[in-house]
């Protein structure tokens, strides 16, 4: 979420905040088990969904997959639009999308590890005089969660969801407070004229 200051005076400030992502990314995984059966699991869980792995480093608990491919053809836009958050093109089109996956297993404890999991989102486009270029596409969380709960659904069964995290008083929707003609109940009677 970003927070936008708009000054409409001196002094008089509001502060709003801008809901640009539909998902929240999920934060770390903390878990309560060693750090090997997580990093096990974890691997599992890459050859499971046929991820190709591009780095492995167990000493420092990072993976690193190879950029695959979402989605390519006439559907591409829309499908760019339920991963991340897709910048408008005016004089282009969308060719395809492909995606990986950076995950972090760390050790807090002997017995507890935090697991972190962000993807990177990268898209075709192609300009109408025939020029290519891939585009960085910001995530809103998709591909992190579902990830992540793939993960702990191989570790814990099937039962296994993420907590979402609580809005905070700024991120909450605004209430509905009617304006002052609205308070006032309108009633027919002797004490106030009929509306005409």
């Amino acid at each position: 979420m970003r927070r936008l200051v708009l000054s409409l005076g001196p002094g008089t400030f509001i502060l709003a905040t801008v809901g640009l992502l539909l998902a929240e990314i999920p934060e770390p995984l903390r878990l309560n088990i060693p750090f090997q059966p997580a990093w096990e699991a974890m691997l599992d869980t890459m050859k499971t969904r046929e991820m190709v792995i591009q780095q492995v480093d167990r000493a420092r608990g990072t993976i690193l997959t190879e950029y695959r491919e979402y989605s390519s053809g006439p559907m591409t836009d829309s499908h760019i639009a339920k991963i991340g958050t897709k910048p408008k093109l005016t004089d282009a089109e969308w060719i395809k999308v492909q995606y990986q996956y950076e995950v972090e297993i760390q050790v807090i404890e002997s017995r507890v590890t935090l697991v972190t999991a962000s993807a990177n989102i990268k898209a075709l486009k192609r300009d109408f005089l025939g020029s290519q270029s891939w585009v960085a596409i910001p995530t809103n969380g998709e591909l992190e969660t579902d990830l992540l709960t793939y993960f702990g659904k191989q570790l814990f069964g099937e039962r296994f969801e993420l907590t979402k995290r609580k809005k905070g008083f700024w991120e909450r929707e605004p209430r509905y407070v009617p304006d002052s003609q609205e308070t006032i109940p309108k009633v027919v009677g002797p004490e106030r004229p009929t509306p005409p």
